[in-house]
């Protein structure tokens, strides 16, 4: 089994403390979908296991070994941040050969990349660009996917499309998904946490995240 465990994990900025208890497994094979409402640490969590922020503590675990150290390296998970995951000044085929990756398996799924293959990443539109971007991490050869709000900027038509190709793309993969499109987010996740008061809660029913002032209304 390929399984990635993440606990332990404390973050604060001054008397504001960000994560104090967090409990989250992933899995190959499955989607975990990530709620919670802005500011609760969504970002920063995945941030911190990445490996690209720094915590008070954390533990980070890949088929029951702790990674240590500077783990990025290993290429065990590929993130795609909540802002921009390209510089402007690269174009879109120096992009897929950055990330090693076969260019008729990007056109199977997004047949319009071949009309901008060789503009750069700020010539075309946002949703085009995201939609791309997430594209690139997900056909990594990383076990591991976290995307932050992947649906960002999409076209209605493109995030069912990309809900398709994470709900494929999980056959081979570990998939963590946060959005604020929390239906979208709840409709492909096999495993749902919510993310509230520096915790995280394993989501079970509408009413518990009624209960944690994600929802207000069912």
């Amino acid at each position: 089994m390929n399984k990635l465990e993440f606990d332990s994990i404390t973050l604060g900025f001054g008397f504001h403390q960000v994560l104090s208890s967090v409990y989250m497994t992933c899995e190959v094979g499955h989607v975990v979908g990530l709620l919670g409402r802005n500011g609760a640490g969504k970002s920063c969590l995945m941030r911190i296991v990445f490996g690209s922020m720094k915590a008070e503590s954390k533990s980070v675990r890949w088929n029951g070994k702790h990674l240590l150290d500077n783990y990025m390296n290993k290429q065990i998970i590929a993130y795609l941040p909540q802002d921009k995951l390209l510089p402007d000044f690269i174009t879109f085929r120096q992009a897929i050969d950055l990330y090693k990756i076969d260019f008729e398996n990007i056109v199977q799924v997004f047949p319009d990349v071949k009309n901008f293959v060789s503009r750069k990443t700020n010539e075309v539109s946002g949703g085009q660009r995201r939609f791309f971007e997430t594209l690139l991490i997900l056909f990594s050869q990383h076990p591991f996917c976290f995307l932050d709000e992947p649906f960002s900027g999409l076209m209605p038509i493109h995030i069912e499309r990309l809900q398709e190709i994470i709900q494929a793309a999980k056959q081979r993969k570990g998939i963590l998904v946060s959005d604020h499109l929390h239906r979208q987010v709840r409709s492909i996740a096999d495993t749902l946490y919510a993310l509230a008061n520096g915790k995280t809660y394993l989501i079970k029913s509408n009413e518990q995240l009624l209960a944690l002032g994600y929802l207000t209304a069912l």
